[in-house]
Order: structure tokens, then C-alpha cells, then sequence
């Protein structure tokens, strides 16, 4: 077994999956069942005290937009009624004016300027205070200077008449103006943020922004996310980590890099973050945003569009985050190359101390490669050179690519030969402080046989997670010892879980490099033996393809190889 694999007593997560009658977590959480409706699923009630209106210039709250006008007149020689009317203000404009004069409050501005050009910008359509009293009450001051005099005479019946329908005539067109500026607004935010950002080039990046397009495109569909969600190791491990550890979630602002479904927002949500934002560039983010709607998480959760690397900073000018969770692994751990993406989230948006070092989480924090020998030529037969014989037909063009390209399969424990020293991985990451350029790397490793074998077929190549609590403390190393990931596992609030042949079978499978040899090629090893070994890791021709490397060599028996496999 793994370093991990020796801690996992249900073969894929280092802690038990739980059984559905635990009450620290939803009933209808465990496994795959994001159908909630247990005790405080629904437990986000709206605000419903009515709103009183704030001056512009000051924090004092007035009962009327009348009397918070007549308070900046008097405490600030602020007169909006005058401005309005010298600016010959219409409704937008008029909305354009009020966010302006309290973004330059909120910027330490007491004396804004208050020339016609400078709230011109669209961006003042935005509300700068959320459920601003004074937007929807910028009716009551239109003719405020034309009101009826108290006393002195009596006005006719039909005068009276008259004036009441022409107030009524002006109340409904400014009620439509009024709806009109709250979808216009609703339509620009929406689109500002749920439409990927336009992308125009023009250089040979082009394919490799055609082959973006293709591959956000695959995730718009249902068929992969189901497949992520039955997941159970997969699902399970985010759950019980992000449920297990609520007090590092309660209050905090998260961060979710390619979201999906949303699945890990929610866990987020329901563990108490105050706001989450989650980012996706394909079109399933519709369906994730309708998701939370459906589970009454709108409050908490801010859906938005686009790729990570194309934001300076998140909807409400939000430019850091306490805490960033992704489930970015592909097949052999790098295939898809996503985790560039959350690297970037981390470098541009995750909290720091005034020293500069990471004052936040990664979820999960580490990553491991484990590579063994393996030896099952029934195996190998059976599931990927069968096309030499089929029903006495010879179909061995249908092999194309399954020497060459890295297989993904699954296969049985008695299949693995070997493996490295105290089955430890190869190369173990710690994501708070590994570089895009980490990621590309050749490690030297032994590997032990622990039966003898007739012939090495194959290679099989496999990831584990860690997922701490514990958030880095200053300066940290990227690589760390393989040796720690043992120790890692057993920390407070840890949660693991591994890929590997001798665990529970994910979505991703084990990567499997069939070995391209001739039958006289082949040479029996005796249990025992060890194979001296190279890994390489590099980026593949394809922006997202992997190519993997293996160098070997045994110390006796004349076993020697080099092969390149490919992941595209």
C-alpha cells in the first residue's frame, strides 16, 4: 500500500465515509445526494427591516428623502434639489449623480466635484449602497420646489382633481423609469459577469485559445458532471473536509476555481462562509447558479463566468479571498493543466500578511505521484492488445495509440509487481507554495519487485490528496519530502484519498504505460530485484496534453527500457 493507501481503511479516503445517520452533517450530503432538506438548509432568512434613508455625505438616516435633503442643505450646504435642477438631471442621470457623490464619500471625498462630466461613466448606474433608499425615492423630490402652498385659499373641486391625476400620471411614469434603470442595471451585471469576457487576438495563440474553447465547451454538459458527483471518494473527501473543519469556513470568503455544478460551493455555504464566489468558463455555470437559487444559497454564493486569468479583481470589488477550494485534477494528476488556473487565483487573489506570505488555505493542499511496476500479461491482453487475435481475426490496427498513448484503466491490485521504498510517492507538492513551473519535473525513484514475474508489461502512474487545516505559516518549499505525506494524513482535520490500484476505483482511474517490446525483448525478474528509475512530467504539444517519460533499469537480469507515453 501508499503512504496513504496504509491509512485508508475503506480504500479510497483516509477518513471512513460516514454513515448516513451522523448529525454533525446533512443525511441527504452523504455520498451523492446534494438533495438537501435537512435541519438548516433553508436557514438564511432576508432582512426584513425597512430601509431608512442615508444622507450622502454623512451616516445620518432620515425618515424621508424630503428631510435627508433638507439635512444636506443645512449640515452640508449641499443642495441635491439645486443640483438637480442646474444639471437639468433626468432619472438615469439623476442615479448616475447619487452613486457618484457616495463613491466619492466612500473614496474620503467630502466635497465632491459636481461638474456635468463627472458622473457621465456607466458605472454609476451600479449602486454603490446596496438597497439605496434615495434610488427608489428620487420621485418625491421632482417638483418639490413647485409644491402647494399650505393655506392662503381654496382650490376647486376639478382643480384638485386635475393636479392629483397629473401627480398620479407622474408617479407611473417614474415608476417606469424606475423599472426600466433596475433591469437595465440587472442586464449589465448580469452580463458583466456571467458572459465570458471577449477574447480577441491576433497571433498563433489562437489555436490554443480554439482548444480553450473545446475543452470549457466538454464541461457544459450533464454526462461529466454526473460522473463527478457519483464519484464517492471524490465528492466525499471535499464534504467531509469543508464539514469537519466549519470553524476554518464560518465567515470567511472562499474562492471556487472552476466550479462545476457548484457542489463545493454549497458544502462551502452550508459550513458557514459568509460569501463564496464561484468561477466557471462553460456554460454549466447557468445551470449552478439555478442550483443554488433552488437551494436558497443566492445570498451566500456569486456565480461568475469567465476564466480566473482574465479578472483583476471579483464582482463588489472584492480583491481577496481567505480561502480557495478547486477540484482541478485530471488523469495522472496534470492532464487538463487546470491547475495553472488556481495557482494564478492564489498568487492574484489569496489573502497575505503584511510580510507577503499566504495568509490563506489551499483546498486541497497537497499533491503526490505514485508510480509501480506491473506484471499480468492476462491483464494486458485482456484490456488492451486483444485486438491481435479476434475471433481469429487480425485487428491489430485497432491498437493505434495503446502503446503510445497512456491508458486509463483501472486495474486489479494483483496486477502491481513492485514499489518504491515504504511506498511513498515520488514527488509530493505543497500547493501553497508550488509554481507553474513545479509542475513540469523528472525525479529519480527505485522500485522494488515483491514477486518474481515472467516480464515487466507496464507502468502504472497514480495521484493521492491531502487536505489540511492547517494554513501555512511564512515561507514554505514547493517540493517537500514524500515522507511527510504520512504525517500530513494523521494531522487534525485532515482528510486524504488516493487513485491508486489498491484503493477504491475513482472517475480518473490509474494511468497505464504499456511497455512496446518485442517478445524476444523480455526478461524474467526474481522478487526482489530492483528497477533504477527516472519519471518525467512535461507539458504536452497540446496546451492541456501530458507527456509522460520512464527510464529503467534493472540491477541484474538485463531488463532496460526508455518510453515515451502521451495524455491528449
Amino acid at each position: 500500500m501508499s503512504s496513504i493507501d496504509s491509512l485508508v481503511a475503506n480504500g479510497g479516503s483516509s477518513k471512513a465515509i460516514r454513515s448516513d445517520d451522523e448529525d454533525d452533517v446533512p443525511a441527504d450530503l452523504n455520498g451523492l445526494d446534494i438533495r438537501e432538506d435537512s435541519e438548516g438548509w433553508n436557514d438564511v432568512e432576508e432582512d426584513a427591516e425597512e430601509l431608512a434613508v442615508k444622507c450622502l455625505l454623512c451616516d445620518d438616516l432620515s425618515d424621508s428623502i424630503k428631510n435627508m435633503a433638507d439635512h444636506c442643505q443645512r449640515e452640508h450646504d449641499f443642495n441635491i434639489i439645486a443640483l438637480r435642477k442646474r444639471h437639468a438631471l433626468d432619472f438615469y442621470g439623476s442615479i448616475k449623480f447619487v452613486n457618484y457623490v457616495r463613491s466619492q464619500v466612500q473614496a474620503g471625498n467630502l466635497k465632491p466635484q459636481c461638474a456635468d462630466s463627472a458622473w457621465q461613466d456607466d458605472k454609476y448606474l451600479q449602486p454603490v449602497l446596496e438597497n439605496d433608499a434615495v434610488l427608489f425615492s428620487l420621485d418625491e423630490l421632482d417638483d418639490v420646489d413647485e409644491a402647494l402652498p399650505n393655506g392662503g385659499g381654496h382650490q376647486s373641486s376639478s382643480t384638485v382633481q386635475a393636479e392629483i391625476a397629473t401627480l398620479k400620471a407622474q408617479i407611473s411614469t417614474l415608476q417606469a423609469h424606475h423599472d426600466a434603470y433596475r433591469e437595465e442595471v440587472s442586464k449589465t451585471l448580469e452580463k458583466r459577469w456571467t458572459e465570458a469576457p471577449d477574447r480577441t487576438t491576433t497571433t498563433a495563440d489562437d489555436e490554443e485559445i480554439k482548444y480553450d474553447k473545446s475543452y470549457f465547451e466538454s464541461y457544459s454538459y450533464n454526462d461529466i458532471h454526473q460522473v463527478m458527483l457519483q464519484d464517492r471518494i471524490r465528492t466525499s473527501a471535499y464534504r467531509d473536509f469543508i464539514y469537519d473543519n466549519k470553524h476554518l469556513f464560518e465567515g470567511k470568503t472562499v474562492l471556487d476555481v472552476g466550479c462545476g455544478t457548484g457542489i463545493l460551493s454549497m458544502f462551502c455555504a452550508k459550513a458557514g462562509a459568509k460569501r463564496i464566489f464561484a468561477v466557471d468558463n462553460s456554460a454549466i455555470i447557468d445551470k449552478a447558479r439555478q442550483i443554488a437559487a433552488d437551494n436558497d444559497l443566492l445570498q451566500q454564493i456569486t456565480f461568475v463566468r469567465g476564466k480566473i486569468e482574465d479578472f483583476q479583481e471579483l464582482p463588489g470589488g472584492i480583491k481577496e479571498v481567505d480561502i480557495i477550494v478547486s477540484e482541478w485534477m485530471g488523469y495522472c494528476l496534470f492532464f487538463e493543466n487546470m491547475l495553472p488556473s488556481v495557482l494564478y487565483a492564489r498568487d492574484h487573489f489569496m489573502k497575505r500578511r503584511s510580510d507577503g506570505s499566504l495568509d490563506g488555505l489551499m483546498v486541497p493542499s497537497h499533491c503526490s505521484i505514485h508510480i509501480a511496476p506491473m506484471a499480468d500479461p492476462d491483464w494486458i491482453a485482456d484490456n488492451v492488445t486483444f485486438w491481435s487475435d479476434v475471433y481469429g481475426f487480425d485487428m491489430r490496427c485497432m491498437m493505434e495509440g495503446a502503446l503510445t498513448d497512456v491508458v486509463v484503466q483501472h486495474p486489479p491490485e494483483s496486477t502491481v509487481a513492485g514499489r518504491t521504498k515504504g511506498h511513498l510517492p515520488v514527488r509530493l507538492w505543497d500547493l501553497h507554495y508550488a509554481k507553474i513551473e513545479d509542475l513540469s519535473f523528472e525525479t529519480d525513484f527505485v522500485a522494488t519487485l515483491e514477486k518474481k514475474i515472467d516480464t515487466l508489461d507496464a507502468w502504472c502512474i497514480w495521484f493521492d490528496m491531502v487536505f489540511s487545516a492547517d494554513a501555512p505559516t511564512g515561507k514554505g518549499s514547493a517540493i517537500i519530502d514524500p515522507a511527510e505525506e504520512q504525517q500530513l494524513a494523521k494531522r487534525t482535520g485532515a482528510v486524504t484519498f488516493s487513485t491508486g490500484p489498491l484503493s477504491m476505483r475513482t472517475h480518473w482511474q490509474c494511468g497505464v504505460c504499456v511497455i512496446d517490446r518485442k517478445a524476444d525483448d523480455a526478461h524474467a525478474l526474481e522478487s526482489g530485484s530492483q528497477l533504477n528509475s527516472k519519471l518525467t512530467f512535461t507539458k504536452g504539444q497540446e496546451s492541456r496534453g501530458l507527456d509522460v517519460k520512464i527510464n529503467w533499469k534493472a540491477e541484474q537480469g538485463g531488463e532496460v527500457g526508455e518510453q515515451l507515453w502521451k495524455l491528449a
